[in-house]
């Protein structure tokens, strides 16, 4: 079965659309604004770009945040860079066309940077989007019976898009849920494990999905 994918650009479109009209609301947020922030998060990755290997892992990281707000305009805007790392574990497949067994080993390291902007609704509840770019570099591991071990690194340019909700729960401290899309933004003819696993694209749209608890330090 074919797994579906969400597409980044509507999820944009509406979160844009929701930040204009949320702009327009009356400001009656509490908890004053601070410049600087650091956010550990933690939790979980969805691999959308391959379809026989294991779709979730677990990912765990920091982000590091600028900004403010502009008098008598109610979004905030931080410049951020954040980094993660992203295990998807051991996974034994078997490979049907030739009667073999793979093992299958894959984690990533992202860097990225782009712009947060983040919308008081209300009381201390806060509605987050996020555009932004960098680097994921992977480590891929492959072995299966009767073939040489295959190991290689990779380092991709990826883009990112997302969106969550915040709770200001003192002026220092927030909780928050963000969900990021992440996908590879330049052209691949395709991954090898991919390749050797028989994927029908050969890994050339490869995209994730993060879904992760944030706890927010303000400053």
């Amino acid at each position: 079965m074919r797994k579906s994918s969400i597409h980044p650009v509507p999820l944009l479109g509406l979160a844009i659309i929701g930040i204009i009209a949320l702009s327009a609301i009356p400001d009656k947020a509490t908890a004053g604004g601070t410049h600087f922030l650091v956010e550990p998060y933690s939790g979980l990755i969805f691999n959308q770009g391959l379809n026989l290997e294991d779709a979730v892992g677990l990912e765990s990281g920091a982000f590091l945040a600028v900004g403010g707000k502009f008098t008598g305009f109610r979004p905030r805007f931080y410049l951020y860079m954040k980094t993660s790392f992203a295990n998807f574990g051991s996974e034994d497949l078997f490979i049907a066309s030739r009667d073999a067994t793979a093992c299958v080993e894959r984690s990533y390291t992202k860097v990225t940077g782009g712009l947060r902007i983040i919308v008081p609704v209300y009381w201390r509840l806060r509605v987050q989007l996020e555009l932004g770019g960098g680097q994921m570099f992977s480590r891929n591991r492959y072995a299966e019976s009767g073939r040489d071990l295959v190991e290689y690194d990779e380092s991709l340019a990826a883009m990112e898009l997302g969106m969550g909700l915040n709770l200001r729960v003192f002026r220092w401290l927030s909780v928050g849920l963000m969900y990021n899309y992440t996908f590879v933004a330049e052209e691949e003819n395709g991954d090898l494990i991919a390749t050797m696993l028989g994927e029908s694209n050969h890994g050339a749209q490869m995209s994730w999905s993060h879904l992760n608890a944030t706890l927010g330090f303000h400053f």
